[in-house]
């Protein structure tokens, strides 16, 4: 009896509540990651330099990764390892660029041996957030060029050809 009498308010006090809508959020779609990587990788290539590229979403996991056949050992790695660190600096900073963290973290050396800390994380710049309309759906990194300005000019190149996806609504 008394099961019957809980499960009857519980029922009753699920009607006085105002209806609210599931949550709704950006997200990056698979076809539009590729467009990004396939973009970078084609960027690298025309400046002469033999790169991976990684996509991820907004919760760090991969979406895409490409390679040119010419690529060094550790570039994936590279790739992996910026995109993973914008993602994970940037909520509680506000930086949208590994080069942003980079430069504040390695002023500090026990902000350095915080991210030493961290497995998988790496201080270098080529990885950039992607954004639609303010909220992060993911990030790209780029690892394997001759210096890593040139990794984030790669990366740019890959938010460049979809930010008009992005901004759609």
């Amino acid at each position: 009896m008394k099961k019957i009498a809980i499960v009857g308010l519980l029922l009753g006090l699920s009607g006085t509540a105002p209806a609210q809508g599931l949550p709704t959020e950006k997200y990056l779609p698979l076809d539009v990651a590729i467009e990004a990587a396939t973009a970078a990788l084609a960027q690298c290539k025309v400046d002469g330099h033999a790169v991976s590229v990684e996509v991820m979403n907004h919760n760090a996991r991969t979406l895409v990764v490409f390679h040119d056949p010419f690529t060094t050992i550790h570039s994936a790695y590279s790739a992996h390892a910026k995109a993973y660190t914008v993602l994970s600096y940037s909520r509680a900073s506000g930086e949208t660029t590994s080069a942003q963290i980079t430069d504040r973290i390695t002023k500090s050396p026990a902000a350095i041996a915080r991210v030493q800390g961290i497995p998988g994380l790496i201080l270098a710049p080529g990885a950039v957030l992607i954004k639609s309309e303010g909220q992060t759906v993911g990030a790209i990194g780029v690892g394997g060029s001759s210096g890593s300005t040139q990794d984030e000019k790669c990366a740019y190149a890959g938010i460049a050809k979809i930010q008009p996806k992005l901004d759609a609504k």
